[in-house]
């Protein structure tokens, strides 16, 4: 029998990376036996899958935007660069193949084995954790708070693969349709897809079972790039909502809100100041510390979207799709992070940009760095917005219109001073509460993932009508000419390089579930490919 990827040992973690993905290493290693000698020990299992969540798992292959390093940072990246909001305005090799989505649809795609291999990796090496820490010698507060962090980082995985390789959810169906391979042990046998319902099932579990043990904990996190009971709620929020289970999911979220200590900041998009990159920020509920000393070239989040020195936004800057932007009242805080007019070099303000990078109308400074020789920065991957707007947003899918209007208020009004407290109903309230969440959470991961679960296609926006200039926007210092006011900007840059095939994605259509990674197909008879 071949070896299967996501049976690898705790002992790869700790060897920091390896040199083959299917490659499994012996579990009775005697770096395993050490770190499940106490609790003190353990938490070294855990402490590993923090920073597998930033470094990736491996150096084979050549695929740029998993050069080594990336874990779960280049994976949100190329969720965002797959759905509406974020606008690639220029040919380039790296994460172009999200962008016209054909990077999930192909089954040798470098980057799709990765992602895949990349979360059962975390799974199974928190299933030895929690094979293990029961019998562990310490604190019971200590042994409780570990396997907490593991049964979360667990939920998560599987979470992350079934959003992406399972079928969309459906509220108040049976959900037998094919989901993902169930991990909950490291047995080596092949397993088959278990049901969509059946994973989140389990999913759910893991999660119940974290809150249980985190929610009395006096032990407090080492850093906020730790998992704590707020962590463990967020990811139990948004599993809810993805369920369509909206009342569980505004008390949870309320939950976080008022227990979880953290608040809005009133400088986070002043991004000259790096708020949006600073683990200090007062809205962070969990994130990942930048480590200079242990960073490199093209290995972290702002390598790809900041004004880094190295970025590839030098190149390509990512821009936000016109027609959200458009939707911004002029008043809000927000809208200081994007330039419609960067190409207009006579226009105030200027957007900053890397050395020698290029400008692209309605390109973005959500992360600037105050020092752009960096190797990396901060990252949130938990911010308190997402919180209030899941509230928000649960609480309207009840047709509670009220009470959603009032959730969202705070947020809203802190961002726009002008702000006034909804008075809308109906579609009209989701579709503002909706465009919140787009605005606030813009290349954060979440935009492909609502549509997935919304059951919404794919939709770039129209196109130029005939008499209007398609594309050609390929200038740092000129203004394109002859734009129609009513187009997109999708494929106006660089001769259509995005092609007009990839402007429209139907909901509930097949290229909505990821390929299965040739290599696992091929390992595991019983796994049952996508169609394809």
């Amino acid at each position: 029998m071949k070896k299967l990827y996501f049976l690898v040992s705790l002992s790869l973690i700790l060897a920091s990376c390896s040199k083959d993905f299917l490659e499994t290493r012996s579990t009775q290693s005697t770096d395993e036996a050490t770190i499940f000698n106490s609790t003190s020990d353990a938490l070294m299992a855990i402490n590993g899958i923090h920073r597998l969540m930033y470094e990736g798992s491996g150096t084979t292959g050549t695929s740029t935007s998993w050069f080594g390093q990336g874990g779960y940072q280049t994976f949100i990246l190329n969720l965002a660069m797959m759905s509406d909001d974020v606008v690639y305005t220029r040919n380039n090799p790296v994460f172009q193949t999200a962008a016209t989505w054909i990077m999930h649809r192909n089954p040798s795609d470098k980057d799709l084995t990765y992602y895949y291999r990349f979360f059962y990796r975390i799974i199974g090496n928190t299933n030895k954790v929690l094979g293990n820490i029961d019998n562990v010698t310490g604190p019971s507060q200590e042994r409780d708070n570990i396997k907490g962090q593991a049964l979360v980082y667990r939920a998560f995985a599987h979470f992350n693969l079934i959003q992406c390789f399972g079928e969309r959810y459906r509220r108040g169906e049976q959900n037998t349709q094919p989901g993902v391979i169930l991990k909950t042990d490291n047995l080596l046998e092949p397993l088959p897809r278990s049901s969509v319902e059946d994973v989140y099932k389990q999913i759910n579990e893991d999660l119940d079972e974290a809150i249980n043990l985190m929610k009395s904990l006096t032990v407090k996190k080492e850093n906020r790039s730790h998992i704590d009971v707020h962590v463990a709620r967020t990811i139990k929020a948004r599993v809810l909502m993805v369920q369509g289970r909206w009342s569980e999911a505004a008390a949870v979220a309320r939950e976080v809100i008022t227990l979880s200590g953290r608040s809005l900041q009133s400088n986070t998009y002043v991004t000259i100041d790096q708020r949006m990159s600073d683990m200090n920020n007062t809205e962070w509920i969990w994130g990942k510390y930048a480590i200079q000393d242990q960073a490199g070239s093209l290995r972290d989040w702002h390598s790809f979207i900041s004004n880094m020195n190295v970025s590839y936004n030098r190149n390509t800057p990512r821009a936000i799709y016109n027609l959200l932007y458009n939707k911004i009242s002029s008043t809000d805080v927000r809208k200081s992070v994007w330039f419609p007019r960067a190409q207009d070099r006579n226009f105030i303000p200027q957007p900053i940009i890397p050395p020698n990078g290029n400008k692209r109308n309605f390109m973005s400074n959500k992360w600037l760095l105050t020092n752009n020789t960096d190797k990396c920065a901060d990252l949130a991957y938990i911010r308190l917005p997402e919180l209030m707007l899941i509230e928000a947003e649960a609480l309207a899918r009840q047709s509670k219109w009220g009470d959603a209007a009032n959730a969202l208020f705070p947020l809203a009004k802190h961002r726009d001073p002008a702000y006034v407290l909804s008075t809308k109903t109906g579609d009209d309230l989701l579709e503002e509460i909706m465009t919140q969440r787009r605005i606030e959470l813009w290349a954060e991961g979440f935009r492909w993932f609502d549509l997935k679960r919304l059951n919404l296609p794919l939709d770039r926006g129209p196109k130029p009508r005939d008499g209007y200039n398609q594309g050609g926007w390929n200038s740092s210092t000129v203004m394109p000419t002859n734009v129609d006011p009513l187009a997109s900007n999708y494929n106006m840059y660089d001769e259509q390089g995005m092609g007009e095939a990839n402007r429209f994605r139907a909901a509930g259509h097949k290229e909505w579930q990821w390929l299965f990674p040739e290599a696992e197909v091929s390992a595991n008879s019983k796994l049952l490919q996508n169609p394809i």
